[in-house]
């Protein structure tokens, strides 16, 4: 006896949400319908009055703004999100290398910083999380008029049967160069 007394319930809650869903609908339309008549009609507008409203043309969407890409039950809306204050730069995880690691590959990276000593290059790269991608070892060649970094990264296989989840993390790797940079350009190996 519950049962059926449950599932008319939720029937009437389901029918009353549609009707409300269909209402704002409807009155949405008949709201942007009735504005779109008014902006062709009103003296000095584009439009002529019985015809279709001039195409909108929407500015972007400011912080804090919805937008709708349609009308009806079937619109997407979005909106901006506000955040307050400046705006932070990914901090990288700083890692050093670990040798053997398996299934190794070379990886590029996204920028090397150069210290005043010029012999030390911090190295930032994207790379997945651990133990699913480990920096394994960086090689570094030296030629006339430039010096190629190479970064490594692989899996721990001490680590087991893991999942590994398509996640990328800003890294960063010290490398120590045997020479001074002396004008010439870093390369990336990878690339």
């Amino acid at each position: 006896m519950r049962q059926p007394i449950r599932a008319l319930l939720a029937a009437a809650v389901a029918a009353a949400a549609i009707l409300i869903a269909a209402a704002a609908s409807s009155s949405a339309a008949t709201s942007s319908t009735a504005t779109a008549q008014t902006l062709s009609s009103a003296p000095g507008s584009l439009g002529t009055g019985g015809g279709a409203p001039p195409p909108a043309v929407s500015p972007s969407p400011g912080c804090g703004s919805e937008h709708a890409s349609d009308t009806g039950p079937d619109a997407t809306v979005a909106s901006v999100p506000c955040i307050a204050g400046p705006q932070r730069r990914p901090q990288p995880l700083i890692v050093v290398p670990r040798s053997g690691m398996a299934n190794i590959r070379p990886i590029a990276f996204t920028s090397a910083a150069v210290r005043s000593d010029d012999r030390t290059v911090d190295v930032r790269f994207w790379s997945g999380v651990e133990p699913c991608s480990v920096l394994d070892h960086v090689d570094v060649a030296y030629g006339t008029d430039a010096v190629t970094i190479t970064l490594f990264d692989g899996s721990d296989p001490s680590s087991g049967m893991v999942a590994c989840p398509d996640l990328a993390m800003l890294k960063q790797v010290t490398v120590q160069l045997d020479q001074g940079l002396a004008g010439r350009r870093i390369v990336d190996g990878a690339a």
